[in-house]
């Protein structure tokens, strides 16, 4: 559970950077190119670690039944595609402190849908949190112009979140696939169709310096912390793992502050103040009861704990290790978060 904590945090500061620095590069950059570049950097990165581990994507999704590859094409679309032109065109229009904070929204899409959807289950604590997010996001968007109107460069962030909400879902349940390959097939397939549509549709330029940037912002923002939060979702689920992946905007809200000069409007702290007080009220969360583990055969990298008892062939001794194992079925009372193996209904 809390190494599964962990990879989302570091997760989450490698991704809260990327606004600050996204718009330190994009100039006069089309944003459906940088939408592009930032994934296509994340599977050129990937692919480079993938030749190192010797492991070969294709081969790897071959092995997914076609429900699974179904799911994978869904969250290339909706992670990969749709959500960072969204993002790519807020940041263009708006400033890197109001979409930094705005990326929490995230946290609230991603549980509504693995609740609503997915039938994750979700306590009254974390609605709490999620409540206060919500109503932090409302005041980002809001312009102070004397008139109820909302922010274009807002709207275009939290129709991003959805997006991503979807894709986090999706990602969850394919848990055969490693995430180093499920990242860089995202990358590569996303980047491509992204750089593709901007070189035939759009307007703009671009420097060697800003596409070197933008790639390298991809392989870390993008790629490493696509790894690593793919690895927190299977061991905490989507919920939690999106929850503290929300102290990434505060980090770009910082940022933007610190680099940009950037002086936000009294009522963006008090949306701070509001998603700051929901986080916290999430991590108070604790969840544990009676419950049964029906048999269950997969494949995933883990260590030998009270859900893995089983024996091993010649090699496989050495652990963290991945291969597949039977899990007999089990009842016993622990606390646990809907990883992987807590999947059950309450």
């Amino acid at each position: 559970m809390y190494s599964g904590q962990f990879l989302a945090v570091i997760s989450a500061v490698l991704f809260g950077i990327s606004p600050v620095l996204c718009k330190l590069v994009i100039g006069e950059m089309s944003p459906a190119l940088l939408a592009g570049l930032l994934y296509l950097g994340s599977g050129i990165g990937l692919h480079i670690l993938l030749l190192f581990q010797g492991k070969k994507s294709i081969e790897e999704v071959k092995r997914l039944s076609p429900k699974k590859r179904l799911a994978l094409l869904g969250s290339i679309l909706s992670g990969g595609i749709v959500a960072p032109l969204f993002l790519a065109y807020g940041i263009k229009l708006g400033t890197a402190s109001e979409v930094s904070l705005l990326l929490n929204f995230e946290t609230v899409a991603t549980t509504l849908i693995a609740w609503f959807v997915f039938r994750e289950h979700v306590g009254l604590g974390v609605w709490g949190g999620k409540a206060l997010i919500l109503l932090g996001s409302v005041f980002v968007i809001l312009k102070n112009d004397g008139a109820l109107a909302f922010s274009s460069a807002g709207l275009l962030v939290l129709l991003a979140c959805a997006f991503w909400g979807i894709d986090n879902n999706l990602t969850r349940d394919i848990e055969e696939l490693p995430a180093t390959v499920l990242a860089s097939i995202k990358g590569f397939g996303a980047g491509a169709f992204n750089t593709l549509l901007a070189l035939a549709l759009s307007t703009g330029t671009a420097t060697v310096p800003q596409v070197a940037g933008s790639l390298l912002i991809g392989a870390m923002s993008y790629g490493m912390s696509l790894v690593l939060f793919v690895e927190a979702l299977r061991r905490i689920g989507s919920a939690r793992t999106s929850t503290l992946f929300a102290i990434g905007p505060f980090i770009g809200t910082f940022l933007s502050v610190l680099i940009l000069g950037e002086r936000p409007p009294a009522t963006y702290w008090v949306a701070a103040s509001l998603m700051l007080a929901g986080i916290a009220l999430l991590q108070r969360e604790m969840h544990g009861h009676p419950h049964t583990h029906e048999e269950l055969s997969h494949s995933h990298k883990h260590l030998h704990d009270e859900h893995h008892q089983h024996e091993h062939a010649e090699g496989e001794g050495t652990e963290p290790h991945d291969h597949p194992h039977l899990h007999e079925p089990l009842t016993h009372s622990h606390v646990h978060w809907p990883d992987i193996h807590h999947r059950h209904s309450h």
